[in-house]
């Protein structure tokens, strides 16, 4: 999986700092980041809503987490806590 994140350039002449340019488009890019960060966590939910509604649902809830297991990575928490 690769990310690539998206961010606006600073105008031209804005400033002459390389140090403070670098940091304020690590700021843009931490940014745009938690936005599709937080997209994600929404089609999580969604794909699990829709499993949900499904016939035999904990049967394919139970296929997702061994699934999850076996790739090493933990299973969403209901509350996304991480916890």
């Amino acid at each position: 999986m690769r990310i690539i994140v998206e961010a606006q350039d600073l105008p031209p002449g804005r400033t002459t700092s390389h140090a403070v340019a670098s940091y304020v488009r690590a700021v843009l890019e931490l940014r745009a980041l938690r936005r599709e960060i937080a997209h994600k966590l929404l089609e999580v939910e969604r794909c699990k809503k829709a499993i949900g509604s499904r016939l035999q649902a904990e049967v394919l809830l139970a296929e997702a987490r061994t699934l999850l297991e076996e790739l090493g990575i933990e299973a969403a928490n209901d509350d996304h806590s991480g916890s």
